[in-house]
Parts: C-alpha cells; structure tokens; sequence
C-alpha cells in the first residue's frame, strides 16, 4: 500500500496526524541497522540488529536501480494500528511543472510479530519496495506521476486503457485492486521481486490430505494461489514486453523472456466416493518437455475470483490430474473416513504454471456448473448399480459439463503444506 505526498494537501495532515500517533508513546526502539543512505529502524522485540541485516540482503535480492539511493528508511512496529501490512511513503516534489525526486522515501511494516521472519515479511517488503521502483523510475522517464499516469508507457503496454483503472485515491469509487499503484506494485513483485518474495506452498489434493490426516485449508495465502490481487487483467508474466518495459524505466535491457506453450485443462470427469459425494478429477497436458515446470490448481466461485482454494501443487515430471472434491476410504474396522467438499453452482478452475525463474502464468481458465455436473455422477452411479444386478458392475462414465449462468454460491473453505524439495522455493509451515 501507498500514500503519496504531492498535489494533495489533505494527504499531508494526514501523514503527519498518523506519524504522530505512531511516536505518541515513544515507543522503544529494539534495533537499528544502516548501510549507505538506508537505516532501518525495529521497534518490534522480534526483530533484532542480526535479523534487520538479514532483512536488508533481502531488500537488495529484489531487482533494484538507482532508485534504491532514494529509500531513507525502513520501519518495523509490532502490530498494526492501521490494520495494514505495511505503508509507503514518497518524497517527490513539484517544480515548475516537473516532478523532482527527493531522497527521504521510506516504507512502514506493520505487524512485526507475526510477520518476524524473512519468508514470512518478503512479499510484503517486495510489494512495498514496487512502489518506490516504479514511482522514482516512472517519474525519471517519462515525468509521471500518479494522477498522470494514464499517458504512461505502462499503461499502452500493461493494455489498461479502456478498463476501470484508478488514477486519484480520492476517487468515490475507489476499489484497491483497480488503482495502478497496486497494480504496478504487484507487477513489480510477479517479475522483478526475490525469490523469498515469489515462494510457493506445496499444496495437496484432497486424497493426500485425508491419507495424511490432515484438514482442508483455511485461508491459505501463497504467491502461487494469488499472484496477484486484481484478477481480472492478465499476470504480469503473460503481458508481452511488461518484464522489458519494467528493467527499460531503470535504463536495463536483457533478452527478451519467452512465454511457454500453456497446458490446457481436459474436461472434469466423477465418480462416487465411498459416502455417496461426488469426487471429481481433473488433467492436462504438457506441450513444455524441455523444462521442469511447478504447476498450481486453483478453483473459485465463478462470481467471485478473489477467492482462490488450492487443489493441489505438482512439478511437471508427476502424473498431471488431481483429484478433487469429496474423497472417502474405508478404515480397517470397516468404517468410512471422509473429507466432504461440495460445491454448487459454476467454478473456475485455473493452472499457474511456474517457471524454474520464478516467472507464473495462467492457463486458460475452464468453468463447470458443480450443481448439474454432481447430479449426472450421481445419476450415472445409480444407473450402473441398477444395471449390476443382471451385469458385472461398471465404472461411472466420464461427464463432460458445460459452463451456464453464474447463480450466488459461498466459496469453498481453503492452509498451509509441505515442500517440492529443492527444485522450487517453498515456504515452511510455520
């Protein structure tokens, strides 16, 4: 998140009434730690001088420019009075019609103990520093700046014209996932962010979690369920010259980056679960054999994108079909142990496929109504019991289904999960 300094008076007090009541209480001060023009500041008892100079090499493994001269300050505070991760602030001024760079830029991180490890705050960190990078880049340039930023070179590339962008945080229709700070700030992070910025969860399909015993996820958040928070426009990866325009602002070139052939998901197919629920199964193919690629399953309510539930995460060398949905096995003394997950209405289900660079795609997406799709299972189960009486018994058909109109439906309940070794950075349980 940001807040800008510049052309808005109003903004002004409020910085000033919100630094002020960070500071009321003189609140103390556990660590510091400066290296050039950067000192970063704890006021949060987790996070000591030794991890405040682990956290600035994580700072510089996020791509970074002559921009990172600019950057003052880093400020860790315990929690969050805000109810906010974390708050960027720019030192820009306006002079004679051109935009000046100042050098007292700085960024707040919020929740300190709870976010008190490098993997846990990177993201965050990333996503802030994004601001910074795009904001001092954009104005050295082209001269823009937010409320200009609509005749931006990023703007014609990231193809957001025509679309419900916001320029002007004081918009009365304002929607955080539409402002192009946010959007630039997640780009920023999909593309040039650290790999501790862009880790993945090692997420299991729903027969793994039941023969480990484990629960459905609860509000999972990972970098490979929800790359990033807008999920209407494309990933930045898929957004063809966004990674060259981004290094081009901080005068970098390198080769251009080469999207891969995006696998296609076949069609759902069911079968009944030992408690009489649909289980569901899902495949695709690999059309990339020369290169070792994570892929993530995800599937949301089709009137509801922003909240993703993982299925399951696999490399490309594993067999390429999860299995979702309910899932039942018989215990040894005879009894059915289940997970139940019904769903009603139309979902999407969606591949993220990540490259070994950390780049993520997005496959076409493929929607079923689960309603239609659970009653043909279930009727093609019935059917094939009442044939066994007189024939051997048969497996259930496969069942295509097609998408129909989005009805209300509540999402499905998603945490967190194990590891794909060394291939991919994975974030701990913990």
């Amino acid at each position: 998140m940001k807040i800008f300094k510049i052309n808005i008076l109003s903004i002004f007090f409020i910085i000033f009434l919100f630094k002020t009541n960070i500071f009321a209480d003189n609140p103390k001060i556990y660590a510091t730690y400066k290296a050039n023009n950067l000192t970063i500041t704890s006021y949060s008892k987790s996070w000591t001088e030794n991890m405040l100079k682990d956290l600035y090499t994580e700072l510089l493994n996020n791509f970074h420019g002559d921009e990172f001269n600019y950057l003052s300050n880093i400020y860790i505070y315990p929690n969050s009075p805000e109810g906010v991760n974390a708050l960027y602030y720019d030192n820009i001024y306006l002079e004679d019609g051109k935009y000046v760079l100042g050098d007292n830029a700085y960024i707040n991180l919020y929740n300190g103990e709870r976010y008190n490890t490098i993997p846990k705050i990177a993201y965050t960190l990333s996503h802030e520093y994004g601001h910074h990078y795009m904001i001092y880049n954009l104005v050295q340039s082209e001269n823009v700046y937010y409320h200009n930023l609509k005749s931006s070179n990023y703007v014609k590339i990231r193809n957001l014209d025509g679309l419900p962008v916001i320029y002007d945080s004081n918009s009365e229709d304002y929607l955080y996932h539409w402002d192009i700070m946010e959007i630039m700030a997640d780009d920023y992070v999909q593309l040039l962010g650290s790999s501790n910025a862009r880790l993945s969860y090692d997420y299991k399909s729903v027969d793994e979690l039941l023969k480990a015993n484990e629960k459905p996820y609860e509000n999972p958040s990972s970098f490979n369920l929800k790359p990033q928070l807008n999920p209407y426009i494309p990933l930045a990866a898929d957004t063809e010259g966004l990674y060259n325009y981004l290094l081009k602002i901080a005068n970098f070139t390198v080769a251009l980056p080469k999207i891969p052939d995006k696998p296609k998901l076949n069609n759902i197919t069911g079968t009944v679960a030992l408690n009489q629920e649909p289980t569901y199964n899902i495949s695709w193919n690999n059309p990339n054999k020369d290169e070792v690629f994570e892929y993530t399953l995800v599937m949301y309510p089709d009137n509801n994108p922003f909240v993703p539930y993982p299925l399951k995460t696999l490399t490309s060398k594993e067999p390429l079909n999860v299995t979702f949905g309910s899932y039942s096995v018989k215990q040894k003394d005879g009894s059915i142990k289940s997970i139940s997950q019904k769903y009603e209405g139309n979902y999407t289900l969606k591949l993220y496929i990540k490259d070994s660079s950390g780049f993520i795609y997005a496959s076409e997406p493929l929607t079923s109504n689960f309603t239609q799709l659970s009653k043909n299972i279930l009727s093609s189960n019935k059917n094939n019991k009442d044939v066994s009486k007189d024939k051997p018994k048969k497996p259930s058909e496969n069942i295509i289904e097609k998408p129909s109109a989005s009805p209300d439906v509540k999402p499905i309940g998603p945490s967190s999960s194990g590891s794909l070794g060394d291939l991919f950075y994975l974030t701990s349980k913990k």
